[in-house]
């Protein structure tokens, strides 16, 4: 699933509770494409809908290792209840993302996932509470920062502006050297990347009520884990360095 900033620029048409809940839901092309780029193994799609991102994410299992487990995660009972009747094969979740912390722990026993998926909603659509570290207006920030601490790996759909890089209807990829994205990267020392490289631009007339430009992104979260780790360590070491013997004479 995905949502749109509550903007006249969107194009946005329909319903207006889904328009407030920024409940758009993903082209089927799309979340093929979107699928490719994500890790097989035990996956956990954020934000689902309906399922259409978990059940291509499923079908490659046929060409590739198959996803061994499946999560779904949608707060809407209505769409979960749909959700279980197109993808049966994954467990589904009705909660609220941003109450990660409680049904990570006591539904999912606080393990870790290979991956994570999300078309989550974009920009500022209402929530109960945000990621670990981030705390701006972007909802699909919160849902990166939250992804990282449960997953090794992931691949989202978000916003070209939230982007750190411009790769969809451009010439050629270009890196940002500013912008909401970069700053991001920044507060969480996570980094994006373009995958195999889509141009979602193909598929911007396949979404129902709006048009949105964006971008496939993926993050690799166990390395930037890794690297906070070892930073922590070290930070903390350097207040315990041990006194070599001419200083303990010197004090005396």
């Amino acid at each position: 699933m995905m949502s749109a900033p509550l903007s006249s620029t969107t194009g946005t048409r329909g319903d207006p509770q889904q328009r407030h809940a920024g409940a758009f839901f993903t082209p089927d092309g799309l979340a093929g494409d979107c699928a490719i780029d994500a890790v097989a193994g035990r996956v956990i799609d954020l934000c689902a809908g309906i399922g259409v991102l978990a059940s291509n994410v499923i079908a490659l299992g046929s060409s590739r290792p198959a996803v061994r487990e499946m999560v779904c995660v949608e707060i809407n009972p209505r769409y979960a209840e749909i959700g279980r009747k197109l993808v049966p094969e994954a467990r589904w979740i009705v909660a609220d993302v941003m109450d990660w912390r409680n049904w990570w722990k006591a539904d999912l026993g606080g393990a870790t996932f290979n991956s994570a998926i999300s078309n989550p909603p974009f920009g500022k659509v209402p929530r109960s509470g945000r990621g670990p570290r981030y705390h701006g207006p972007e909802f699909e920030f919160h849902v990166i920062d939250i992804a990282s601490q449960i997953a090794d790996r992931g691949t989202f759909i978000i916003p070209q502006m939230s982007s750190s890089f411009v790769y969809s209807g451009a010439q050629f990829y270009d890196r940002r050297k500013e912008g909401r994205g970069v700053d991001f990267e920044r507060l969480t020392g996570l980094h994006m990347e373009c995958g195999i490289g889509v141009d979602t631009t193909f598929y911007r007339d396949s979404w129902k009520d709006v048009s949105p430009l964006c971008e496939i992104v993926t993050i690799e979260f166990a390395p930037a884990r890794e690297r906070k780790s070892v930073a922590a360590e070290l930070t903390a070491s350097s207040f315990h360095i041990p006194a070599r013997p001419a200083e303990q004479l010197a004090l005396l």
